[in-house]
């Protein structure tokens, strides 16, 4: 049965919030929704407490599946869902409860084929953070879209679930199949085509998403991940390239970009516990990467940036285990 939006949830190993995070999306004061809820592999109570739910109120269906991360879950669920427009929500996190309504009347009056909106950080019960993209509502249309684009770069705007959008704009998703291990930029690389695809963009200047931070995500360490990133970023590049005149100031854009996913390699790599040898070894490797390369190009002037341009990888080891300067 056809409804207006469908609010795709994906839990994996979340028994402690899961309950929270629907009793908040049953909790909306728009009720032409469902909850398609994709159990990827749990080995907690996660499927039993989803299963729990679902008998209770017939908004709430739910798919188990073998645990295939979270690229394949949000791909089925997508395919699952009756909506006219399609939302994602992480099993830890919280939505407020006008949030379908707002999106509802923003789609009658501008017939947006996505809504994206600002959201808020938070852990434990400390005070959320919010993250503010515009002073006040906004509607992009035309060459208007560059300044979202911009934020693409920034990675500010790459969390995908504040967003809402038209079923026809996953019509042209690629297959992420051979991403499977992508455990970071997966969020980026799926705004990257929702936002170049969409043909008009409504921006609703209010927080209705709270993320729940440092839970439910991996902190393990793929050597595989830079090449990844790569993957990721160079998409973005050609998506973007397709719409606007690629010059220096995107470029630069660009290249911060590639910085910030170089930090967090290089973050996981050192946390991960491998020797300094070993990780020396894996940073040469990697140096040879394009997005490393592009990443060096970036206007930074740290000890750290000094360090990898003279290909000290040795030294990037030793002084990042012992001095907290990695990010800075």
């Amino acid at each position: 049965m056809r409804v207006r939006f469908s609010v795709m949830v994906t839990v994996y190993n979340a028994e402690k919030y899961i309950g929270a995070c629907l009793d908040a999306l049953l909790a909306q004061t728009y009720t032409d929704f469902e909850i398609v809820v994709i159990d990827d592999g749990s080995t907690d109570q996660s499927a039993l407490i989803c299963d729990a739910y679902a008998e209770r109120d017939r908004r709430v269906r739910v798919l188990h599946t073998e645990n295939s991360g979270v690229l394949r879950a949000r791909a089925l669920a997508e395919q699952k869902a009756a909506g006219e427009y399609l939302i994602h929500c992480d099993g830890d996190d919280l939505v407020l409860p006008d949030m379908l309504r707002v999106f509802s009347d923003v789609i009658d009056r501008t017939s947006a084929d996505l809504i994206c909106c600002d959201f808020s950080l938070f852990h434990g019960d400390s005070e959320p953070i919010r993250e503010r993209f515009f002073s006040q509502d906004r509607l992009f249309e035309g060459a208007q879209r560059e300044e979202i684009y911009r934020l693409l770069l920034s990675t500010r705007f790459n969390t995908l679930c504040n967003k809402c959008f038209s079923r026809a704009r996953i019509a042209s998703a690629p297959d992420y199949a051979n991403l499977h291990r992508l455990r970071h930029g997966e969020d980026l690389l799926r705004s990257a085509y929702l936002v170049t695809s969409a043909q008009k963009i409504a921006y609703v200047c209010g927080s209705f998403y709270l993320y729940r931070r440092d839970v439910g995500h991996s902190g393990s360490f793929d050597p595989e991940s830079l090449r990844l990133y790569q993957t990721v970023d160079e998409t973005i590049r050609r998506l973007l390239s397709l719409r606007v005149r690629w010059d220096e100031a995107w470029q630069t854009q660009y290249n911060e970009l590639c910085r910030k996913q170089l930090d967090n390699y290089i973050g996981l790599l050192i946390r991960s516990g491998c020797s300094v040898t070993q990780g020396a070894r894996i940073l040469q490797q990697s140096a040879t990467l394009p997005i490393f390369q592009n990443a060096l190009q970036a206007a930074r002037h740290t000890l750290k940036y000094t360090m990898l341009r003279r290909r000290q990888f040795r030294a990037v080891m030793l002084l990042g285990r012992g001095k907290g300067w990695l990010h800075a």
